[in-house]
């Protein structure tokens, strides 16, 4: 049975927004009838002989994580719950949920029925039927869902002691929802359409063994769970928030997994801010408010002041390095400036191949003030972009740039992904912390970087 606690936080959430209504899909939100096909086959179940025995029961643990797109998670092991009380971060523990039997030796107590898990990458949650003709079906015609065996046992039919576990869908969220507290189900069915009843999936024992508490400090909450994170965004404190994400690696990894939804890759202000033919910049007015010309620029376009010292700090370093120097030939450029630069290659070349070149207004990294092109510069003065490749100083920002900050944008073979030809020249400043993670992790996009689609064509 779902704790007064457990109560609580679903009220809560179902009062928000459609968002916040995820909270009760996600980690063992136990669902997905549109499901995969893996191998092994489920542990025979032994043949219901008498009734359960309530006092053999065991409760579900459950915890709510925000990161893990608002999910909750259910364990009947002890000792993962308490790990992850006292370890992770990323779950609150909320109670204990409703009863279930566990299994002995592999097989079900007389009386009860398997219960069958599956797991789905896709969706970020478990699934849980004791239905066998669902389980075949899921198994047999639906890729998103790997089988994983019975993980413990109930009743299919409600008796004396035990209580329904009731089954929601959410096609909006892909997550199914399960709970034993009766009001709580009847408040998703009256109030809220993003979810549609499916009945009941078992019946739960209401009474069995007391659970072993779960004891200590709690991990202190982290990325969109952090009770900090609201003001480091309000402030846009890039480093604050890669802090409570538990830094730049662990801040990646929670974007490219879709457990970031609090954290906008469409703000401009952000050093890690993805612009390709797909993601517009917002609003199409942006303009930095900081820009500074650096030492050795051919231009009048500047950097935005949370990078200039280190492409400033780039700049001396290449030259110290006895490769020659480098200049930067574009930086920020305006809206209206894109605009004309867009049109001329259009004209020239044609929509497809100029388009290759030029970013449409609204689409260019140069706007954020976050994007530096740079040239080869010797004692004859400085070529242009076309001729940067090959050189000294090309071959050193290359191998060297991620150290400052910076990344190559647009590299050899990425057109597919980014749907412009290599430019070598094109540096885009992500942040020390996260250009490490980009070099080190051996990525060649942002797009790939962040687990975006390929965003070729607009």
């Amino acid at each position: 049975m779902a704790s007064s606690t457990m109560t609580g936080s679903s009220a809560r959430s179902r009062s928000r927004t459609r968002r916040w209504v995820a909270v009760f899909a996600a980690a063992l939100a136990i669902g997905g009838l549109t499901a995969v096909a893996p191998t092994a086959p489920a542990p025979s179940a032994t043949a219901a002989t008498s009734a359960p025995d309530p006092d053999d029961s065991r409760p579900i643990y459950r915890f709510w994580s925000q990161g893990y797109d608002n999910a909750h998670f259910y364990t009947l092991d002890h000792s993962e719950a308490q790990n992850l009380h006292t370890k992770d971060g990323n779950w609150a523990y909320e109670g204990t949920d409703f009863r279930v039997w566990p299994l002995e030796s592999g097989t079900c107590p007389a009386g009860t029925s398997p219960v069958h898990r599956f797991w789905s990458s896709a969706y970020s949650s478990h699934f849980y039927t004791m239905s066998a003709s669902e389980v075949e079906r899921v198994r047999t015609t639906d890729s998103n869902w790997n089988y994983e065996g019975v993980r413990f046992c109930s009743t299919q039919s409600q008796s004396a002691g035990t209580t329904a576990v009731h089954r929601f869908w959410s096609p909006a969220f892909r997550k199914h929802f399960y709970t034993a507290n009766a009001a709580e189900a009847q408040n998703l069915r009256d109030n809220d359409a993003n979810w549609n009843y499916e009945g009941v999936a078992m019946y739960a024992p209401t009474s069995g063994a007391g659970s072993a508490p779960i004891t200590g400090a709690a991990a202190p909450r982290v990325g969109c769970q952090s009770p900090a994170l609201p003001a480091a965004l309000a402030v846009k404190d890039a480093a604050r928030i890669t802090q409570l994400f538990g830094g730049a690696g662990a801040l990646r990894d929670a974007i490219a997994a879709g457990r970031a939804d609090c954290l906008p890759l469409d703000d401009p202000a952000l050093p890690w801010v993805v612009v390709n033919k797909q993601r517009a910049i917002s609003p199409l007015s942006y303009t930095p408010p900081s820009l500074t010309v650096p030492s050795s620029s051919l231009v009048d376009g500047g950097i935005r002041s949370d990078a200039i010292g280190s492409f400033e700090q780039l700049q001396r370093d290449v030259a110290n390095s006895g490769a020659g120097r480098i200049a930067l030939t574009s930086g920020y450029r305006s809206y209206a400036t894109q605009a004309a630069i867009h049109r001329n290659q259009v004209a020239l070349l044609g929509q497809v191949e100029g388009e290759r070149l030029a970013a449409r207004p609204g689409h260019s990294e140069h706007q954020l003030g976050l994007a530096a092109d740079v040239v080869a510069c010797g004692t004859n003065g400085c070529g242009s972009l076309y001729s940067f490749a090959g050189t000294a100083q090309e071959n050193w920002v290359r191998d060297n740039s991620w150290k400052y900050g910076w990344i190559v944008r647009y590299e050899s073979g990425q057109s597919g992904t980014t749907g412009y030809n290599p430019e070598p020249w094109h540096l885009r400043y992500i942040g020390v912390d996260l250009a490490r993670v980009y070099h080190d992790g051996g990525y060649h996009s942002l797009e790939a970087f962040f687990g975006l689609p390929a965003a070729p064509q607009y």
